[in-house]
């Protein structure tokens, strides 16, 4: 999955706060935005806002098929139009220390001059994870009636509402906390150390507080987590080894095929196998 940065013009400042409120980002220019990529949004002139994951790929906006959302009326689509969409679910918000370009640009090497899109690496992605306060906040949920408004004009796509759901579960600080210590603060399948970059995943979908146990997650980094929501990548009861979906064929991903999981030395805090085989039988490739 990529990262982005994108900047919001100066003469526009409330377009975040529309955002956050309709879960829907226009592009003026077609962008290879995908499902599960993360954008970080900075405010020309002022700040770092917020941190967002895209819950499905950028689509083109026709106006003849898309129904009218709340962009139509947006200031400046009179001058720009619109020509991409893809909606949206807030990680993080605006970070309570505000940086300033320059620090930023000093830490990451981007340049001097925040520029409207571009991609990040995963060493500035963890930079700016830093400055957004490290550890995912509690994610925002949308409203039956936003939902309703923001999907009315996508097709029915199984994947993109597993993504709806993985939207409306609330942070759980102690269960990431668990995981991390009981991982030793690696992800479980690539062994990724990065802390602002691992997540809390549960294995057995989350409905509650009973189900943020340590043998109901497993530490990933926050792609894998997302292909593991997406029944992309599952983990083999028998041999406790990761299977690849078929359609991750001649991707980086191919490479985890076979890989041994990292499981914690504690037996009461290693995943239970009733958990992967729930979630091996949703993977229908396999």
């Amino acid at each position: 999955m990529a990262a982005w940065l994108l900047t919001i013009s100066k003469d526009y400042p409330q377009h975040w706060e529309y955002a956050k409120e309709h879960g829907l980002w226009d592009l003026i220019t077609a962008r290879g935005i995908k499902a599960g990529d993360v954008i970080y949004y900075w405010q020309s002139g002022a700040s770092l806002l917020g941190k967002v994951r895209a819950l499905r790929d950028a689509y083109a906006i026709d106006a003849e098929k898309v129904t009218p959302g709340p962009w139509d009326d947006w200031p400046g689509s009179e001058d720009k139009p619109y020509v991409q969409r893809f909606p949206l679910e807030v990680l993080a918000g605006e970070a309570a220390e505000q940086p300033r370009w320059h620090d930023v640009a000093a830490a990451t090497g981007l340049s001097k001059n925040p520029t409207f899109v571009r991609t990040l690496t995963a060493e500035q992605q963890a930079i700016m994870d830093g400055y957004l306060g490290g550890a995912p906040s509690p994610q925002q949920s949308l409203s039956d009636a936003q939902r309703e408004r923001v999907f009315a004009d996508l097709d029915e796509d199984l994947r993109v509402r597993r993504l709806q759901l993985v939207a409306l579960r609330q942070g759980q600080p102690r269960f990431r906390s668990d995981l991390l210590r009981a991982y030793g603060g690696r992800c479980a399948i690539t062994g990724t150390a990065v802390e602002s970059v691992l997540e809390a995943a549960h294995i057995s979908p989350h409905k509650g507080g009973h189900t943020n146990e340590v043998w109901n997650g497993m530490l990933l980094r926050a792609d894998i987590h997302t292909l593991f929501d997406l029944f992309l990548i599952t983990v083999e009861v028998d041999s406790m080894r990761v299977r690849v979906s078929p359609a991750l064929s001649n991707s980086e991903y191919e490479s985890l095929e076979g890989v041994t999981v990292n499981l914690p030395g504690r037996l009461d805090e290693q995943p239970l196998a009733e958990a992967f085989a729930g979630h091996n039988e949703s993977c229908d490739w396999l």
